[in-house]
């Protein structure tokens, strides 16, 4: 079984225009910034009157993402923390950069390690600038980061993104944006010791107690739970179905055969299983 769903375009004042040109945005629209590919209330295509929800419980949200400016510098808890603010879970994700102009680079974590109330007035202050540590990013780097890291993705940047399901991010900073804060929640979480250089490589393989994705080309795949598909480059199509760069399926578990000449990125959860709802298909 091959569920492909709706995707939730959002347009932020940072997006780029690599996703509108895959989206054929009618000019003068704003850019999409993020694509929710597959995400616990999508509705399906081949199932109009129904949510993703209502046949698979899939534990993951799968984004891509296109930037012209930086995002906010933001953080995410983790499960215990959001659950103190009645969040389901919270936020770890990993990131697969797909497309980096010259230059282009990530914010993880701080040049030094900070007291807390120094990191308050550095974000008041804007003096949080000049403290982030930015590290350099080009196609094919895969990065890691876990719950509490201070991060902030640059500009010229098109990546894809696995999260848990649930988005709850927030801003220590917006770069004179003036859009809303989240000092409190975020000095709460946020990890203020000196940053170490991102876990990233070449060949996109993610292995930790969340989420789990590897590289997906032509040929014979298998797997015991349910799986995002996400196609990155060129064309595929799994048991028949096609999928363009961009496109993202969800796949029942057992085996399948990719076919085509592109490449994509195969995720799943390692923290909780997939749940089928048959029951809900009857009508």
């Amino acid at each position: 079984m091959v569920l492909r769903s709706i995707p939730r375009l959002t347009r932020p004042v940072w997006a780029g225009s690599a996703l509108s040109e895959r989206y054929r945005k009618p000019p003068g629209e704003p850019y999409v910034g993020e694509s929710w590919e597959v995400w616990r209330d999508n509705a399906l295509l081949d199932l109009p009157a129904q949510r993703l929800s209502d046949v698979v419980d899939f534990p993951l949200l799968i984004k891509l993402i296109s930037t012209r400016d930086v995002l906010s510098v933001q953080v995410h808890p983790d499960d215990a923390t959001a659950h103190r603010h009645g969040a389901a879970s919270g936020k770890a994700e990993a990131w697969v950069i797909l497309e980096a102009a010259a230059g282009a680079e990530v914010a993880l974590g701080l040049q030094r390690e900070v007291s807390r109330e120094d990191l308050h007035e550095m974000a008041l202050s804007g003096a949080i600038e000049r403290e982030l540590a930015w590290f350099p990013v080009r196609p094919g780097d895969v990065i890691d980061v876990p719950c509490g890291t201070i991060h902030a993705i640059g500009g010229g940047i098109t990546l894809y993104e696995v999260q848990q399901p649930t988005d709850i991010t927030w801003r220590l900073y917006d770069w004179g944006r003036g859009r809303e804060l989240h000092l409190d929640d975020a000095l709460e979480v946020a990890l203020r010791t000196a940053a170490q250089a991102p876990a990233s490589r070449s060949g996109a393989l993610i292995e930790g107690p969340i989420f789990h994705v590897m590289e997906a080309a032509a040929g014979p795949s298998g797997g015991s739970d349910w799986r995002a598909l996400t196609c990155t480059t060129g064309a595929l199509t799994v048991d028949g179905e096609p999928l363009l760069a961009g496109d993202t399926v969800l796949v029942a578990p057992g085996p399948v055969r990719l076919g085509g000449d592109g490449r994509g990125l195969w995720a799943s959860s390692t923290a909780h299983s997939a749940r089928f709802l048959p029951s809900s298909r009857g009508s």
